[in-house]
């Protein structure tokens, strides 16, 4: 993930893709690719570690450091990110997949039947992950931070997203909620968003197309929050 995101914000801070700029970039990826590598060696990690990475406004390069706490707590990921764009949203759902992936077959894998339905589950999930940062990135104000917290609760996995929105879209938006709450058939109500000059398919598309059993929705001191809890097995 990290190797990927600096590759993105090189080629877009120096707004070029030839050759010499691919070889920098490669060349910069191994030194990080190595010391990432060693980093991690060194790691005593447990189940209550935690690895933050933080990339800093003028700097590619992130910085990275692992915390080790003796809270228990249900949190898998907590990111914040600025308005980005689809790129970096898309790399994002990559590393997200890998890490789910990992800690399902990991902790969890024998509540699976196979590594089919760990797949299945993982890939389910990125796509909702994905619809809520795009959501909170299309109708979040400036460049206001939005954050994305990922729980593991009993036999479920919560995403959560929370961005500032003026009130405008947050109503819109809980109609849409409370549309899909309400909804006795929710291939009619696709089909009614479809004929709507605002169409707005995507939150809805998630709760049709994958296991999400509650969706639940905030707005208090300009910040929206949605949670989709989604059963996993």
């Amino acid at each position: 993930f990290i190797l990927r995101i600096f590759a993105l914000f090189y080629r877009q801070k120096h707004n070029n893709q030839d050759v010499t700029s691919d070889r920098i970039v490669q060349s910069i990826q191994a030194t990080l690719y190595a010391k990432i590598n060693e980093y991690a060696r060194n790691i005593d990690s447990s189940e209550n570690s935690v690895i933050e990475i933080k990339f800093d406004k003028d700097d590619m390069i992130p910085v990275v450091e692992h915390h080790s706490t003796n809270k228990q707590s249900d949190i898998l990921l907590n990111v914040f990110f600025k308005k980005t764009g689809w790129d970096e949203i898309n790399v994002f759902r990559h590393f997200f997949v890998r890490y789910l992936e990992y800690y399902l077959t990991k902790k969890n894998k024998n509540f699976f039947t196979d590594k089919l339905s760990i797949n299945k589950a993982v890939t389910d999930l990125s796509y909702i992950v994905q619809e809520l940062l795009q959501n909170a990135n299309a109708y979040g104000i400036g460049n206001y931070d939005y954050e994305l917290i990922v729980r593991h609760q009993g036999n479920h996995i919560v995403v959560s997203v929370s961005n500032f929105s003026e009130k405008e879209n947050a109503v819109m938006l809980s109609k849409i909620i409370e549309d899909i709450k309400k909804s006795e058939d929710l291939q009619d109500l696709i089909l009614k968003y479809m004929l709507s000059q605002d169409k707005h398919l995507g939150i809805i598309s998630s709760v049709f197309n994958y296991k999400v059993d509650d969706i639940n929705y905030t707005y208090k001191d300009e910040v929206v929050t949605v949670s989709f809890s989604i059963k996993i097995y």
